[in-house]
């Protein structure tokens, strides 16, 4: 019948109908659901920016540390010195046992504490200059003495006045007031006016502080979510480093008259790293939930934070420089004062000397003299600890070095041009800059397919304690990664995902994927491969398609030395060779050291600032270790240096070495050194044994080792700061002896 078909042909077209209308509904289903996630995001993304940028906002404009010394209760502390932290830091300590790991927080080293106890320290913890003494309990126990000080300055580099106060409030310093100040300073020296400078800022008194004496200054320049607040961690950590030092010179004392008379002072350089107000969370809401909640809200400022550090950069330089100037200047009769010094920069406060200096080092390389020692580019040493900032900043001065120098042979450079380029830097030349990072894995660059089988042969060729040496380390790292890495992750693989580069973050995932799996992350461990379980695999599905997602994401940043910060740009390995070869790197720029513990990881134990003046501490002098380390390889042109290997001591046994072990070159990756063996610019790759994590640089040894560079002769080259502000006439300061 005609009808049939007609039926069955409607029918199939409602099929169809039905059908094309479930799907429309699951389209819009699904358009409303990525509009819906849309909006969220986008309401997320303003709803942290709102938190970060108006409800948890630090101050913009506050300065925490701008007491006058001269107000009673600084300068009682400054004549008597404060033994409160460690007296109360040995109470706290008492029944506690902190978790002592990479990420190890000082119980022993709390301003809050002390504030809790007895109120009136929030005033005094704000005296621009601090005296701070840590007591011994051992009787033959001597005391640490130091002194703290503080630079702070605006986002835009303006440095703060200091206040007085009266009644008890801050009141801003008025002309009498620096008039009396100046009155009672001509009648104590017996000058005139002229050579007398008011004390205004906390740079006016920090210079007249340093102007007498023999002084081991150390700079601590502060990063990311820190500022100089009271109770901040980075100025705890800076007091545990000056309480080191002098526990350093306390025992270089017998043998040596010149550290007995050498005062330590420590200077914090604050401005407004913190954007996000995280201790008040962490007061508000607890320490778990406030501060997950606080890190949350910080992790957006990271770029927020980066241009006002390039911004304070130029002030912060120049009041460096300016306090450099008053330690070189000499005595009244002629001869010097014994002084040094060593910056160090910290994530941020990295990039914050790196970009400072960056023009000052180019300039000071294309000026330099062949085979003359490179002066200091500022005190006697700058260190930067894992810095968030661009490699390209390191970069630009290792090309400059490199246009001027020959490292390889070929047929227009003959041997003879190499040979003498070696000597670019003599010998006896001292570090001036060092970058120190907490490297990821062994070998640099990581492992290709085939460079297991090689690792395993069995074989006398000549490699084979070089295998062996490799197998070592590997299982090292492959502890490491089932026990967690404490490399920097912040400048590792949070950094170049802010500048637009996803493939850190992309690996990132693929590890914390290969972590829960069980198994070893490719291409950074000769284990067998293990097959993740099927209910592993899929739990961690998610991950894997992120990390392949922002493995290839389209118009990522691709030029690795603006994404990839200065410690993390390692120089990418020859196509030919094998690990134990030292094949010339077509792209010889990036890290050029290696910095070992000489302790298995988590054998070291830290030491709490209460308990420094006891505690079984040696960082023994170390001179001389540097030129025996070159002398060592002199068949070698003095490359692939050793500090475990040196030379024997011309003047016979009892110099020491240095507390961690350095070594020239990226050993056992395959790559010959990238830098002659005198450089002055060292970029480390520090294990994790050495330094660990964003943030764990307190092991003594780490702290010793980096004074080392600069409180001992390392080489034949006395370390001397130069005055690059001119005659100090002109700044208005009359040094004494």
């Amino acid at each position: 019948m005609d009808w049939q078909p007609k039926i069955e042909q409607h029918g199939s077209a409602e099929r169809g109908r039905a059908w094309l209308a479930r799907v429309w509904r699951w389209y819009m289903r699904l358009l409303h659901a990525a509009f819906a996630t849309l909006v969220g995001a986008i309401v997320l993304v303003l709803g942290v920016l709102f938190v970060n940028y108006v409800v948890l906002s630090t101050p913009k404009a506050r300065a925490y540390r701008d007491l006058d010394p001269a107000t009673p209760e600084c300068s009682d502390g400054l004549a008597r010195g404060w033994t409160v932290l460690a007296d109360t830091g040995r109470r706290q300590r008492t029944g506690t046992t902190p978790v002592d790991d990479g990420g190890w927080i000082d119980a022993s080293n709390d301003e809050n504490a002390a504030v809790a106890g007895d109120p009136r320290w929030r005033t005094r913890f704000r005296c621009a200059l601090q005296r701070h003494v840590v007591t011994a309990e051992r009787p033959d126990g001597k005391p640490l003495d130091y002194t703290l000080g503080f630079l702070e300055f605006q986002e835009d580099g303006e440095p703060y006045a200091l206040v007085s106060r009266s009644g008890g409030s801050d009141v801003a310093n008025t002309s009498a007031m620096l008039r009396h100040a100046m009155e009672s300073q001509m009648r104590a020296s017996g000058k005139a006016a002229s050579g007398i400078r008011p004390v205004i800022t906390q740079l006016d008194a920090l210079k007249q502080h340093l102007s007498t004496g023999s002084n081991y200054v150390l700079v601590f320049v502060h990063g990311w979510r820190h500022d100089a607040r009271i109770g901040d961690g980075n100025v705890a950590d800076l007091r545990l480093y000056a309480a080191h030092v002098a526990r350093f010179l306390q025992q270089r004392c017998p043998t040596d008259p010149k550290a007995c008379e050498t005062k330590v002072t420590a200077i914090y350089v604050g401005w407004r790293g913190a954007r996000v107000d995280e201790q008040g969370l962490r007061d508000l809401l607890g320490d778990a939930v406030g501060g997950f909640f606080g890190s949350v809200s910080a992790a957006a400022t990271l770029f927020d934070r980066k241009p006002v550090s390039e911004a304070v950069a130029p002030a912060a330089i120049s009041a460096l420089r300016s306090i450099e100037s008053v330690l070189v200047a000499p005595r009244s009769d002629g001869s010097q004062r014994n002084n040094r010094m060593i910056v160090a920069g910290h994530s941020l406060g990295g990039n914050m000397l790196a970009t400072g200096l960056k023009d000052d080092v180019l300039k000071a390389v294309r000026r330099h003299a062949f085979g003359r020692t490179l002066p200091p580019v500022l005190g006697n040493l700058v260190v930067l600890i894992n810095p968030a900032s661009e490699a390209s900043k390191w970069t630009a001065i290792q090309r400059a070095v490199w246009e001027r120098v020959a490292l390889r042979a070929d047929e227009h450079t003959p041997v003879d041009e190499v040979v003498r380029d070696t000597g670019f830097f003599p010998p006896e030349q001292r570090p001036v800059l060092i970058s120190v990072t907490a490297a990821l894995a062994f070998p640099a660059g990581g492992l290709r397919p085939g460079d297991c089988a090689w690792i395993g042969l069995d074989i006398d060729d000549g490699f084979q304690v070089a295998r062996q040496r490799i197998r070592q380390r590997l299982a090292s790292t492959d502890a490491m990664f089932h026990s967690g890495v404490d490399y920097d992750w912040a400048t590792h693989d949070l950094f170049p995902t802010f500048k637009l580069d996803f493939r850190p973050a992309a690996r990132f995932l693929d590890r914390v994927a290969a972590r829960y799996e069980g198994r070893q992350p490719r291409g950074m461990t000769c284990m067998p491969p293990r097959h993740a379980a099927a209910l592993d695999a899929f739990l961690t599905l998610p991950l894997r398609a992120l990390s392949a997602i922002a493995e290839t994401f389209p118009f990522q940043v691709s030029l690795r030395e603006e994404s990839r910060t200065i410690g993390n740009l390692d120089p990418p390995r020859p196509a030919a060779g094998v690990l134990a070869d030292t094949q010339p790197s077509a792209a010889p720029f990036g890290t050029t050291h290696e910095m070992l513990g000489l302790h298995d990881t988590g054998r070291e134990r830290h030491h709490a600032y209460a308990t420094l003046a006891d505690a079984p501490i040696d960082c023994p002098r170390s001179d001389g270790w540097l030129t025996r380390a070159r002398m060592r390889r002199q068949d070698r042109f003095t490359q692939f240096w050793d500090s475990e290997d040196l030379a024997a001591d011309p003047a016979g046994p009892g110099l020491g070495r240095p507390a961690a072990r350095f070594v020239h070159g990226l050993h056992l990756s395959g790559i010959a050194p990238i830098t002659l063996a005198n450089d002055p610019f060292w970029n480390l790759r520090a294990f994790d044994n050495a330094l660990s994590r964003h943030d764990g640089y307190r092991l003594t040894s780490f702290i010793c080792a980096m004074n080392q560079l600069v409180m001992d002769d390392i080489t034949e080259s006395t370390p001397q700061m130069i005055d690059t502000m001119g005659p100090l006439g002109g700044h208005g300061f009359n040094v004494k002896p």
